[in-house]
């Protein structure tokens, strides 16, 4: 099938590896082009495939995807990379973002979430799933939140429904849905019925 999307991935969980090649394969849209396991491997499996999407581990045992993807841009600026992580690390996040990879998310988001941020990414729109507002101090009194998590929170309050939130703000929808499950976590939340009225007992 022409003009299908190239993608691969570098990960050093090859049961992981595999399991998200099983998952993509299964995209008419989508041309599989191979994995490695290592950071090594995972340079020159780039240079070899030049792939549309290039998924890429944060650890390696030789390594880390950072320091891959800083090689991989120093000679392919126009790279689309996205960092693949367990790491909740707003620092990390912010430096992959400087770097100038196209996305940091999370590794237990669902196949369908894994797929949309793709298609984010293809679509020009970086998919950054957590640590909002890298930069703002976080008060005690806000629930541990982001300004922006706050600022979702308030929409959320006003009856908008994810994509509208995400036209708003200038979000993935994604991303928004990310944001209302960590603010669930943070708050300590079983629902968004409990979310909108912690955010009205908060005059937020």
């Amino acid at each position: 099938m022409p003009n299908r999307t190239k993608i691969a991935i570098a990960d050093d969980h090859k049961i992981f590896a595999e399991g998200i090649q099983m998952v993509l394969k299964e995209q008419e849209w989508i041309n599989w082009v191979g994995k490695a396991f290592t950071a090594k491997d995972a340079f020159q499996l780039y240079e070899d495939r030049r792939p549309d999407i290039f998924l890429l581990d944060y650890h390696f045992p030789d390594g880390n995807g950072y320091q891959v993807a800083e090689k991989i841009l120093a000679k392919y600026p126009n790279a689309s990379i996205i960092i693949l992580s367990m790491e909740n690390d707003n620092d990390i996040m912010h430096q992959c973002r400087l770097l100038g990879v196209k996305g940091y998310i999370i590794k237990n988001l669902s196949s369908d979430e894994l797929i949309e941020a793709i298609e984010q990414v293809l679509g020009g729109n970086p998919v950054f799933m957590w640590g909002e507002e890298l930069q703002t101090p976080i008060k005690e009194e806000d629930g541990g939140l982001s300004k922006r998590e706050k600022e979702i929170v308030s929409l959320i309050s006003k009856g908008l429904t994810s994509q509208e939130i995400a036209e708003a703000i200038n979000l993935s929808v994604l991303t928004i849905n990310t944001h209302r499950r960590n603010i669930l976590r943070k708050l300590n939340l079983k629902n968004t019925a409990m979310m909108v009225q912690y955010a009205r007992v908060n005059r937020w």
